[in-house]
């Protein structure tokens, strides 16, 4: 799907978003208000945790959504919708996802742990200065295959020595990037 065609039906009025340029979800918003369009139980944190037929239930919920509502809805959802949306096969819905302000630095380690995520949210987050400033984010980032291998190559200076030792190992990372541990952690036994 064309984002650029999706975007600006939430762009306010009178003020289109670029075509490109910047990322047009920077100029996105979900205004309080817009909360009041959806299901208190997308928006409002559960009181613990969902079973099997209330996550089907919400499941069902979101996906009769079109894609401008699930935009609001990634921006303004409760955990469980988040982590239901950041798998969303439209990039620009996980995207959003990551513009929510309840997100936690727990969902972001759980984000870069997936393998099954969108390559742009893995870029998102290795851009994010709080989020990469995380050590197990970081790790996540670099065991992750859908990292770009330069982003992850760029975090092993910054790995402890144990882990660089798992990671030169690691049969499931590229092996450009497991030799490439291998070095580094040589480099630092010699000195």
């Amino acid at each position: 799907m064309m984002a650029e065609k999706l975007i600006p039906e939430i762009a306010e009025e009178g003020q289109p978003l670029p075509a490109e340029g910047p990322d047009p979800l920077d100029r996105i918003s979900a205004p309080d208000e817009d909360a009041d369009q959806f299901p208190q139980e997308l928006i409002l944190e559960p009181g613990g945790e969902l079973d099997g037929a209330q996550r089907q239930n919400l499941y069902q919920k979101v996906i009769s959504l079109n894609v401008p509502q699930k935009i609001r809805l990634a921006i303004l959802g409760n955990r469980e919708v988040r982590n239901l949306l950041i798998r969303d096969p439209n990039k620009v819905i996980p995207m959003a996802v990551l513009r929510n302000p309840k997100l936690t630095e727990k969902e972001i380690l759980n984000y870069a742990q997936q393998k099954n995520i969108p390559e742009d949210v893995l870029l998102t987050i290795t851009k994010h200065k709080s989020w990469i400033k995380n050590y197990p984010v970081k790790l996540a980032l670099v065991h992750n295959p859908k990292t770009p291998l330069s982003l992850a190559i760029k975090f092993l200076d910054h790995l402890h020595d144990r882990d660089l030792q798992a990671l030169s190992r690691n049969k499931n990372v590229s092996s450009i990037l497991s030799q490439s541990a291998q070095r580094l952690l040589s480099k630092r036994r010699v000195k």
